[in-house]
Order: C-alpha cells, then sequence, then structure tokens
C-alpha cells in the first residue's frame, strides 16, 4: 500500500509498504526504515526533544497499525536530538549500567523521561526499537550514541559512535563499541553515518565478524560527484553484499535525506530520497541472508527520472573538494566511440583507468543547457571541509557544466531548461588498485535524479592479478539522463588527521553530524 507524500506538509507522514518478492525457504524479518522530517521549528533543545519523542512514538503506533509484524525500527541520526540545538546538559541522557534495567518500570529520576518512553513503547509493541541522541556518560562526557531497545524493554545493544568528526562538544569512547542483535536467526550490526565511508567499524562488523545485516542510522549530508545518499548506501551493500537498513534525517537545505533497505548484490529493495522535508517510512521483510531473494529492482522511467530530478533543484548539496585536481580528458562527443587511458599520481600510488565509451547524440536545443562530460582519474588524499583527510581512488565519467574540470559535480540550477542530447550506449570503465587490506572500491552511479541506477543496469566485477585488482564497470542499458559512472575508492592507510602529524590509517571513521552544524551557519534563514 502506498499513501501519497503531501510535500507542503513536512509533518505529513508517508507509510510505503512493499512485500511482493518471492522467498525461498528462508528465515525472514520485517523492518521498517524511514526519512524522517527534522523538527526546525522548536524554540529550545528541551521542547524539541519532547515534540519529537511524540512524534516517534506516534510514528511506531502508525506501523504497527498499518503491519501489525514489523519486527525492527530504526530511526535517523541527529532527528531525535537535533545538533542546531547546541546546550547538550538540558538533553543528554545517562544509561544504565547494567543491561537488564527495564527503563519503563523505573523510578530512578535520572533516567530521562524520552528514555522510558520508548521501553514501555517497546514493550507494547513487541518491537525491536533503534533510536540515536545525544548521551552523557558516568565520567561526564557527551557520546553520540545508538540504543536498541528490545521487546521487553531494556537496551539490548548501545553503539558510541567511534570516529567524530566535527563534533567537538562530545568525545571518542576509549574502546570501540561492537554491539551485535540477535533475532529470528539473524544476527544485526550497528553503523552510524559515515562509518560506511571507513573501515572501523565497517569492517569490524562485516569482516570480523561476519555480520550479514548491518542498522544504519544517519543524517547524511550528500556530495557531487559520487557520495549522494541513496549512492552511497546501494554501492556499499553490493560490495559488501549485506543488508543494509538505512534510516536518515530529511532536511534539504542542509543537504540531509535518503533512505534505504538493500539486498547486498542485489541492490535496493526500496529507497527513496525525499527532496522536501518529510517524513516517510519504507516498510519490508526481509530474509536473513542475502541470495535468499528473487527480485529485479524496478527500473524507473525517463518520465519518473525527470520529475524527481526537477523535485531535487533546490536540495542543497555538498562538491567534492578534490575535483579540481583531478586529471580529466573531455569526452568527444563528435565521435561515436572512444578508447582512451587517464591516469593520476606518483608511483607507488600512480592510478591508471581505462575508459571504453559510446555515444549517440541528438541535435541539442540551442537555449537549453547541457552537460559536457569529463572521463576522470583522481588518485590522492582529499579534504573533508578542511577538518580530515581521506585517501581516495576515483575514476568515472562524470557530467560538468563546461569544459573545465572546475565545473564537475556541479548541478544546473533549473532542470527545466537542462536538455539531455546524448545518449550513452555503452561504457565500460576498468581500473587497476593495488591489493591491500586498506583498500576497497565501490561502483558508484547517479541519475539526474540523485538516485543510482538500478544494479541490472550495469554489471561490476573484480579479478585478481598479481599484486593488484582489476575492477570492471560496464554500462548494461543506454543512459541518457547520467551524472555519475565511475569507481569510486578508499585507501584507508593514507587517512589522517589534519591536526596531528600522526597518519590514521584504518582507525578513523567520518562523521556527518559537523557537516549539519557547519552548514547551518549558512543556512540559518533559508531553511525550508
Amino acid at each position: 500500500m502506498r499513501v501519497r507524500e503531501n510535500k507542503d506538509k513536512p509533518g505529513k507522514v508517508q507509510l510505503v509498504f512493499v512485500k511482493f518478492y518471492l522467498y525461498i525457504m528462508a528465515e525472514t524479518y520485517t523492518a521498517a526504515v524511514m526519512e524522517f522530517a527534522i523538527n526546525i521549528d522548536s524554540s529550545n533543545a528541551v521542547d524539541a526533544l519532547e515534540k519529537n519523542t511524540q512524534s516517534y512514538l506516534k510514528l511506531i503506533e502508525d506501523i504497527k497499525l498499518k503491519s501489525p509484524n514489523v519486527d525492527l525500527v530504526i530511526f535517523p541520526e541527529s532527528s531525535l536530538m537535533y545538533y542546531y540545538y547546541s546546550n547538550f546538559n538540558e538533553t543528554a541522557a545517562i544509561l544504565p549500567e547494567s543491561s537488564g534495567i527495564i527503563l519503563c518500570n523505573s523510578t530512578y529520576e535520572s533516567y530521562m523521561s524520552f528514555l522510558k518512553n520508548f521501553s514501555c513503547a517497546a514493550i507494547r509493541h513487541q518491537t525491536i526499537i533503534v533510536i540515536n541522541f545525544t548521551e552523557k556518560g558516568s565520567d561526564g562526557r557527551f557520546y553520540n550514541t545508538n540504543v536498541a531497545f528490545g521487546t521487553n524493554g531494556t537496551i539490548i545493544a548501545k553503539y558510541r559512535k567511534w570516529n567524530l568528526f566535527g563534533e567537538y562538544a562530545k568525545s571518542k569512547p576509549s574502546t570501540l563499541d561492537l554491539p551485535v542483535i540477535k533475532m529470528k536467526n539473524t544476527t544485526f550490526g550497528i553503523m552510524t553515518c559515515f562509518d560506511i565511508q571507513f573501515g572501523i567499524p565497517a569492517f569490524n562488523l562485516t569482516k570480523d565478524l561476519g555480520v550479514r545485516n548491518i542498522i544504519f542510522p544517519l543524517n547524511w549530508i550528500s556530495e557531487l560527484p559520487y557520495l549522494t545518499a541513496v549512492q552511497v548506501q546501494q554501492m556499499w551493500g553490493q560490495e559488501l553484499n549485506v543488508v543494509l537498513l538505512a534510516s536518515g534525517a530529511s532536511l534539504p537545505s542542509s543537504g540531509a535525506g535518503g533512505s534505504g533497505i538493500y539486498f547486498g548484490t542485489q541492490g535496493a529493495i526500496q529507497s527513496n530520497f525525499l527532496a522536501s522535508r518529510s517524513t516517510q517510512v519504507l516498510i519490508h521483510e526481509v530474509p536473513s541472508e542475502t541470495g535468499f531473494l528473487n527480485f529485479t529492482e524496478p527500473i524507473k522511467t525517463l518520465t519518473e527520472i525527470d520529475q524527481k530530478a526537477k523535485a531535487m533543484d533546490t536540495f542543497y548539496m555538498l562538491v567534492d573538494s578534490s575535483i579540481k585536481d583531478h586529471n580529466s580528458t573531455i569526452l568527444d562527443t563528435n565521435n561515436n566511440s572512444t578508447t582512451t587511458m587517464v591516469c593520476h599520481g606518483e608511483e607507488p600510488n600512480i592510478l591508471c583507468c581505462n575508459f571504453q565509451v559510446t555515444t549517440k547524440r541528438e541535435v541539442n536545443q540551442t537555449d537549453f543547457n547541457s552537460y559536457v562530460y569529463h572521463l576522470v582519474v583522481y588518485n590522492g588524499v582529499r579534504t573533508y571541509s578542511g577538518v580530515y583527510n581521506g585517501g581516495v581512488e576515483t575514476c568515472g565519467v562524470i557530467a560538468c557544466l563546461n569544459a573545465s574540470v572546475k565545473s564537475c559535480g556541479q548541478r544546473f540550477s533549473n532542470y527545466s531548461q537542462v536538455a539531455w542530447p546524448l545518449t550513452f550506449t555503452n561504457i565500460t570503465v576498468t581500473g587497476n588498485f593495488r591489493k591491500t587490506e586498506n583498500r576497497i572500491q565501490f561502483a558508484s552511479t547517479l541519475l539526474s535524479s540523485i538516485m543510482p541506477l538500478s544494479v541490472s543496469e550495469y554489471s561490476w566485477s573484480k579479478s585478481d592479478i598479481g599484486e593488484f585488482i582489476v575492477r570492471r564497470l560496464t554500462l548494461e542499458k543506454p543512459q541518457n539522463r547520467l551524472l555519475t559512472f565511475g569507481i569510486f575508492g578508499r585507501d584507508f592507510q593514507r587517512d589522517k588527521d589534519p591536526f596531528s602529524n600522526i597518519p590514521t590509517g584504518v582507525s578513523k571513521t567520518m562523521n556527518c553530524s559537523f557537516y549539519v552544524l557547519f552548514i547551518s551557519v549558512f543556512i540559518l534563514f533559508a531553511i525550508i
């Protein structure tokens, strides 16, 4: 069942239930993820927390009313306590030292009422509930924390965000939390926001512990051309072949949005990226193991892509600050076929990528804008707003405003005035990456709708050749609304905190919340 979203009223909730795929003899669970409209209308942090708590509880009731079998409800990062309200002393919560305490029944006044409310809700609805909030530890420090309430009302998992990025009032925990939740013969791990781009705790959960289902609250600030929200969620779930349950905060004026349920190499079961500040819930029955779901992700029509793209015109997005440093070759659209190699970097970190591109061009409407496509390669260290540096290895075909590589990753402001004369009938991007434990590569694709291609529209392969891993991304279905088609790679060994002389290797994880705090200064009077 679908309930049409009311984009003019942020408080209007859209519930989307999708239960039409074939399950092949597998244990299943039913999960609810969401985009949740951040409350920016409250006068203070206490008022915001109270209103958000009531909105959360009402949403849980609505979910259970429409889908009584829901086992797991996941709320986003920062939407219960938004970073716009920076007085943590008023709203930060302490947690029980013992895991057996049922907060719903507790008379201990130091436990804040919102925690008791969620404990009671988990019991009443017999549903695991995951929330994110600011925790005040017994040491007096503040932490960015996720907790999961079990069906008996106790806290069954707690994850303190390991690598903070710009959350200067919060602390990194002294030890890494790697909690797991077991339900219906399924094991779940928990990460938060930009953890998805780093080795810890992502590799600890998926590679070391073998966890195949990841709970992922986020407040993601999208960045073109490689790191928009749904684009990242799909490529990560695909590469690691895990179920990713992503719940994102919704605030387009700061770039926040994007949510979905992803089933490993089979792509998105359901995903969305709301163009307006809204709340939408996605509910789906999920097999506990990838490979036990037989489905093909629906392919959007050009009309659907254009409608979504137009709606995203005013959605704020960052642009990769390293774009200007990419080596670039402009795609010659006067030739229908292009084969070339582009390289960047110096030994031992030189990266060369081969491009094979076939196109078909129509006559452009002269009074309309159209994108210039660049074949780009970058192998180096990029900065994230000057507060964190990360090793990156990328190559791809990306849309640019003009012949300058500095214009790549930017969008024309009025989608109605954009023409698409170029159709890509085939693209193959091949890169040779050094084989180390600290590297990983992803298939990164993006349409004008700011949604990735369906995984059925491209192929993504990997082969070992000596000291190198060859990654190949091939377009399988012609496209003419393309913004990005390429390989996004990370080299954690080159990560570094710019305020320290010591490389951080794989021990640092980026955090989204800095961007929300940083950007909100500039958009205070432009909020939706």
